[in-house]
């Protein structure tokens, strides 16, 4: 089959590292071996995928030599392991997330790939392949933000806060406007938060149609103010940029109840008396020990809390996408000369307020 290989070597990887900056392409298009499931495992022809920043990351600095990049994907099931689980048949449309950029055989920017099969789920006959494949990696964000680390209940368990009607439970997602954020907004609404964001004011509407209750432009110096000012009880966060002063701008909202706010990137030990950081990796929802620029780069230990979280969350998502909509899609033609564009504008910064898709 075909699938974007990476070849970076380590001395690049660094080097890149070092600048903040890539030095030559890092993957090519090679001819590579079909995978071999596991019994547990179901393997997917590969319609369409979706893009995100991590693809870029992982090329120029996280991945070694010879890894399938790619993590968010929809197609077709073609073959499924004996044990199995997910009561898949040959022929179903499937979609999910994959842990691309660190494995010879497991990538989604391929012409196949293989996923165990509590792992995806089944989009509906409505919805499309392109719209499917965008609820990879910033979905499960949401998911494990929300769910799994700050205890807000499933979306599927109903109205689990009081919203604004009832003064009750609020929520703040900084950077609303993300892929990441726009998820996590209505997940929170189907918790029955009120939920509370920052963002351009040319991507406020955008926000409020994804459920947005009230809106805070982060370019404003008072804007953390402002928002204590009239939410001054919540106690959680996510921060969808964990760039600059976001997480500061999350901790000084908290810093009167005190609580907890989930970064996307590491920012160390919260400064903010009462107010907790905690990093989440998406790639812990696949249940497997993983070491970036080894033998010298950080640890992730298998979280098997988390691949029951990614489970439960993929087995009910075909009953969700009515209130948990896919982000706007902006598609590339092309294929795999398509997916290398496309990661080069967002390397460049030049994508906002859609997720970028890629049909093979």
């Amino acid at each position: 089959m075909k699938a974007l290989v990476t070849n970076h070597s380590i001395a690049t990887r660094l080097l890149n590292l070092g600048l903040g900056r890539s030095i030559g392409r890092g993957v090519g298009l090679s001819e590579i071996a079909v995978p071999t499931i596991s019994d547990d495992e179901i393997l997917v022809k590969v319609r369409a995928v979706a893009l995100n920043p991590t693809d870029y990351k992982h090329i120029d600095v996280i991945s070694p030599p010879g890894s399938i990049v790619g993590c968010d994907y929809a197609g077709e099931v073609v073959n499924i392991g004996k044990n199995a689980r997910g009561d898949w048949k040959v022929g179903d449309r499937v979609a999910g997330a994959v842990h691309g950029g660190l494995y010879p055989d497991r990538g989604a920017f391929a012409e196949y790939l293989k996923v165990p099969g509590d792992l995806a789920w089944k989009p509906p006959v409505n919805m499309s392949d392109a719209e499917a494949a965008t609820y990879g990696v910033s979905a499960v964000t949401g998911m494990l933000a929300l769910n799994a680390r700050l205890g807000i209940p499933w979306a599927d368990e109903g109205k689990g806060a009081q919203g604004v009607s009832g003064n009750g439970a609020a929520v703040l997602i900084y950077a609303g406007s993300t892929s990441a954020g726009l998820f996590s907004i209505q997940l929170a609404k189907a918790a029955g938060y009120t939920v509370v964001t920052t963002a351009s004011p040319h991507s406020f509407d955008l926000v409020k149609k994804y459920g947005a209750d009230k809106v805070f432009d982060y370019h404003s110096s008072a804007a953390a103010d402002d928002v204590v000012k009239e939410f001054p009880n919540i106690t959680c966060a996510v921060d969808c940029f964990s760039e600059g002063n976001s997480t500061e701008f999350c901790a000084n909202v908290l810093k009167n109840k005190g609580g907890k706010v989930v970064t996307l990137l590491d920012q160390g030990k919260s400064k903010t008396p009462g107010v907790q950081y905690e990093l989440i990796m998406a790639y812990t929802v696949f249940g497997h020990a993983f070491q970036w620029l080894p033998p010298i780069g950080p640890k992730f230990e298998a979280k098997t809390s988390d691949r029951k979280a990614l489970a439960r969350f993929y087995e009910s998502l075909p009953r969700l996408t009515e209130m948990v909509k896919p982000p706007p899609v902006s598609t590339i033609n092309g294929g795999f000369d398509g997916i290398l564009a496309g990661v080069d504008k967002l390397r460049k910064g030049q994508v906002s307020g859609s997720k970028l898709v890629v049909h093979l």
